[in-house]
């Protein structure tokens, strides 16, 4: 595997146009690059739950996962997004088990790897307070660039790349052919900052090509 970013949950949003749409936005360390992610409410709400920002009295599948594993000394080590297909990102959740010490004995411990939604993935990784990483490959493909609070060609350094809120009027004109014309690697970057601008029928038409092409 190649070399991997940390990440920091940047926060949540809730879509005001779409209902039960959630991004969660992770970053990487400098907070230039964003990795946003769409996710479901409940695994939504369970992150935002053990962020803190939520009503600590409700309870999640994601809590008793953790009491679980804490009771039969099973460690989050940390979890990896590793991939993404067609808009959906793929995550392993690294897992250590046994302790350290067993009838007065050291142990080797045994680690795990699972894989997991990546919604699910980080809310676990919150309550271990575990790291979250991913790949260059993973941020080359659909991280994107930020400077002062703008989206950037993360090579010429430009915000005019049409992928701004305002510009991503030109692309709702697009037609399918111009979508079958473009790269993953571009159809990938341009569904990122389509969900952060909230334009969720031009998501649903990159979303469309790229299942067109598994």
């Amino acid at each position: 595997m190649d070399q991997l970013i940390r990440l920091t949950i940047r926060g949540i949003s809730l879509s005001q146009i779409q209902s039960g749409i959630y991004v969660l936005l992770l970053e990487e360390e400098s907070g230039r690059i964003k990795l946003p992610i769409i996710i479901e409410s409940f695994q939504a709400q369970s992150i935002a739950s053990a962020l803190g920002k939520k009503d600590p009295s409700r309870s999640f599948t994601h809590d008793l996962f953790f009491s679980f594993a804490k009771k039969f000394h099973i460690r989050l080590k940390a979890i990896i997004i590793y991939k993404l297909v067609n808009g959906i990102f793929f995550s392993s959740i690294l897992l250590e088990e046994g302790n350290d010490i067993e009838e007065g004995k050291k142990i080797e411990k045994k680690e795990h790897k699972i894989d997991s939604k990546t919604s699910d993935a980080i809310a676990l990784a919150v309550r271990f307070q575990a790291p979250i990483y991913t790949t260059r490959e993973i941020f080359d493909k659909a991280g994107i660039y930020f400077e002062n609070g703008v989206p950037i060609d993360k090579e010429n350094e430009t915000s005019d790349i049409g992928i701004e809120k305002n510009n991503l009027l030109f692309f709702k004109e697009k037609s399918k052919q111009d979508l079958e014309n473009m790269t993953e690697k571009d159809l990938n970057a341009l569904l990122n900052h389509a969900v952060v601008n909230e334009c969720y029928e031009l998501a649903a038409r990159i979303k469309k090509e790229l299942d067109r092409r598994e």
